[in-house]
């Protein structure tokens, strides 16, 4: 036996093709950067003593994301960097926002 296309497979199931996305958790890449490099954190703890302790270690941890640590993703960039409109070696944004 020998298995069909998939695009046969959803006509003969009725559904119309589309190739528009659906929304999905990765909408917002520097979101999805940022939850990423939280997981695999090496210092991220099994758990918080209480919701300040946790504010406290957030609060350092999106510093850092933001404003230090540069990402493979983005050429090597900090995050806001490239939010901001600033390339690489410049102090004037690359195009108005």
């Amino acid at each position: 036996m020998t298995s069909g296309l998939v695009s046969e497979l959803l006509t003969n199931l009725g559904i119309t093709r589309s190739h528009s996305r659906p929304r999905v958790s990765n909408d917002n890449p520097y979101s999805e950067v940022q939850l990423k490099t939280l997981k695999y954190l090496h210092n991220f703890p099994k758990s918080f003593a209480s919701l300040d302790d946790a504010r406290v270690f957030l609060e350092g941890f999106f510093n850092e994301c933001n404003h230090i640590h540069c990402h493979s993703g983005i050429a090597w960039l900090p995050q806001r960097r490239c939010i901001s409109g600033l390339p690489r070696g410049s102090t004037k944004p690359a195009r108005s926002l």
